[in-house]
């Protein structure tokens, strides 16, 4: 019999909608109901590709008796922690503080008004390794809860104004790293920003993994916000470098990275893309889960290493690695990842079921991993040996064509993993990015149509067109009902202007500006930047502020995206305010967040970088759709990276009439025009 889930847009969820669990979705009404029956709510929160979350559903959800105790006991919630980031936010912050970490599936108990008293992350059926059982964890909040609710009850409250008073904390944190370079509009000078810069790769360099690359000493992410900021610094005239020896390091920190993760078994070398992480600090055994966001990323770094390498001709055979990577990465967001919308779905599913001729136990990769038979010691026996690309879990590099294509058929034999087909604003604003780049850099002009149908979606589909806001999720067209937060704003913002810098076609343009004007009014409040335009009430309850992070998680944070976004528009105003102040209220915080946490600061490395050097305008006036197409050839790959090429209609300051109809050209920045130029010809000399 089915649960109240079966009727919820998300994969996730839908994958509990069977449970003997009473599931609700997270809704005032759920905590109506604990606050009626005077039980906790057991908030479980997780995603559809969590291999641990699949183990926690069999081996507990599932069970009828475990399932009547939370029945009995609790009102049991489920959240998708990619459909509502932020009660993901709010209660890792919860589960972080009180348990010293955190992870998915999380579970977390609360009050009927919301707040956080008892936390953990995944919980076995039966005490393992020093962990308690479920049961176990339950029985004792039960007890806790009937015997000693006063305890309880302060407890929560706690840590909900530990949770309130985060962001002043954070404030007061990065204020006392130093003396801001980049406090007020108009003095990103070249030198604060190669100080800046410099300090940032100092801090890259210490945190850096010197015997396998990548930063730490555990389990290795993609840094993808940083590789970003790295792509940036490492192009020629970069901002800030003033013969500081800036980009020479940042290339060098780059092409390291991206080595260990292109090389590594973190690349699908069979069937193209990556997964998301690796669990060993070599890089040699991923963790099968394949996100769109991660692979976005990566798309536009590959892009933007392979254009300076090849500008650069001093390493073609990195270049075309990195070359071949981007090639095969999109060919498999094409053929596994498109929507019958015509959008990017979330992931494909870490587990699988083995195939009819393999038996194995493990499902997690069952999909893409394959065995061998090796000689035993005594020469005589062959063993199994499960390997990613090669024996005992080693590494080989990018495999050879022939067996590439042997181990694709095979794996075709097998049951695919599940995909989470749902459709994340900000994750397919990203891919938009990623694609529109490429797709000029890597000379794919075909990728275009990839991201325009995704475009087209979005905007008809995720955007309310009365009042201009947008939708986080959908799946099979129909739209879940909570609004998108920040970065859904800010990453489809810079998707469509991405996508308009690619195409020269204004629609995009216009389409970026309006939801640029929608974004600062929702979200930027004199000098905060929330990342919700409407706190939850519980959530606020909870502790919940709704302020936007600084810091870059496993993408850079909305906030950094937003000034990014604004910068490369390149409208004087933006919602009625100064674009340069709503900028600087995003990177004023650049200087505390390098020092304190510089891996978790490409993202505003990034924006800052964009400050100091927003892109060169180049105003159209009067061209013929042959001229405008010539303008776009001439300007040629720059026009993604550091050029905007606009029309007459859009152009930010308003570009003078051309003479008597005249064919003419504009080169400005800052509001500050050339003489112009009054053909092709000489726009290209």
């Amino acid at each position: 019999m089915s649960n109240r889930l079966a009727r919820a847009t998300s994969p996730y969820l839908l994958q509990h909608a069977e449970n003997p669990v009473d599931w609700w979705e997270f809704c005032p009404e759920a905590f109506e109901q604990a606050g009626e029956r005077d039980v906790p709510v057991l908030l479980s929160v997780g995603y559809a590709a969590c291999h641990w979350c699949h183990v926690m559903a069999h081996e507990s959800f599932e069970a009828p008796d475990t399932a009547a105790y939370m029945n009995e006991h609790f009102v049991c919630v489920k959240v998708d922690r990619e459909q509502r980031p932020d009660v993901d936010s709010t209660y890792m912050a919860a589960t972080q503080l009180l348990t010293g970490q955190g992870g998915w599936p999380m579970t977390v108990f609360l009050t009927p008004d919301g707040g956080a008293f008892h936390a953990g992350t995944y919980y076995p059926p039966r005490p393992a390794h020093g962990r308690p059982s479920f049961l176990q964890v339950m029985t004792a909040v039960t007890e806790a809860w009937t015997q000693r609710r006063d305890e309880v009850v302060r407890g929560a409250g706690q840590v909900s104004e530990a949770l309130s008073r985060h962001p002043g904390l954070v404030d007061r944190m990065l204020a006392d790293a130093g003396p801001a370079l980049v406090a007020e509009p108009g003095t990103v000078t070249a030198d604060a920003t190669a100080e800046l810069v410099g300090t940032w790769l100092n801090g890259l360099e210490v945190a850096r993994d010197v015997a396998h690359e990548g930063f730490g000493t555990g389990a290795k992410f993609p840094p993808s916000p940083v590789l970003d900021a790295l792509t940036r610094i490492a192009a020629p005239d970069a901002p800030g470098d003033r013969s500081t020896g800036n980009s020479r390091a940042a290339r060098e920190l780059l092409c390291a990275t991206l080595d260990a993760v292109v090389v590594g078994a973190l690349q699908d070398h069979v069937g193209g893309g990556f997964f998301r992480y690796s669990v060993t600090p070599d890089w040699s055994l991923p963790h099968y889960e394949k996100m769109l966001y991660d692979n976005a990323q990566l798309l536009r770094v590959l892009a933007r290493t392979v254009h300076e390498l090849e500008g650069r001709g001093t390493d073609p055979a990195r270049a075309a690695r990195y070359r071949h990577a981007a090639t095969t990465l999109v060919a498999w967001l094409e053929r596994e990842m498109v929507t019958p919308e015509h959008a990017f779905a979330a992931s494909l599913d870490a587990d699988s079921d083995p195939g009819p001729d393999e038996p194995r136990a493990e499902r997690e990769g069952a999909y893409y991993t394959f065995s061998r038979p090796v000689q035993d010691a005594t020469g005589s026996a062959p063993v199994p040996v499960t390997a990613s690309w090669g024996e005992a879990g080693s590494v080989t590099g990018i495999l050879d064509e022939s067996v590439r294509r042997a181990l694709w058929e095979r794996r075709l034999t097998r049951p695919a993993p599940h995909r989470d087909d749902k459709v994340v604003t900000a994750w397919n604003g990203m891919a938009l990015s990623a694609l529109s780049e490429a797709s000029v850099l890597l000379d794919h002009p075909e990728w275009t149509e990839l991201a325009e149908a995704a475009a087209g979606f979005l905007w008809a589909t995720h955007r309310d067109p009365a009042t201009g806001t947008l939708a986080r999720t959908s799946r099979g067209g129909v739209v879940d009902p909570h609004e998108g937060q920040l970065e859904d704003y800010a990453r489809l913002g810079a998707g469509l202007l991405g996508l308009y810098r690619a195409t020269g076609a204004a629609v995009w343009y216009e389409r970026s500006r309006a939801l640029a004007e929608t974004a600062v009014e929702r979200f930027v409040m004199g000098d905060t930047v929330a990342e919700s335009a409407r706190v939850d009430p519980v959530l606020a309850a909870a502790g919940a502020t709704g302020r936007a992070e600084p810091f870059d998680d496993v993408a850079a944070s909305g906030a950094a995206v937003l000034a990014r976004w604004l910068t490369d528009l390149s409208r004087p105003e933006t919602a009625g305010r100064p674009t340069t102040d709503v900028v600087a209220a995003v990177t004023r915080q650049a200087t505390g967040v390098v020092l304190k946490a510089p891996t978790a600061a490409g993202g505003m490395v990034s924006a800052v970088l964009a400050q100091a050097q927003p892109p060169e305008l180049l105003q159209v006036v009067a061209a013929t759709p042959q001229q405008w197409h010539e303008v776009l050839e001439a300007v040629g790959k720059h026009r993604v990276l550091d050029w905007l090429v606009l029309d007459a209609d859009t152009a930010p300051y308003g570009a003078p009439p051309a003479q008597d109809g005249r064919f003419t050209v504009w080169r400005c920045r800052n509001g500050v025009c050339e003489l112009p130029v009054y053909s092709v010809a000489q726009l290209r000399s």
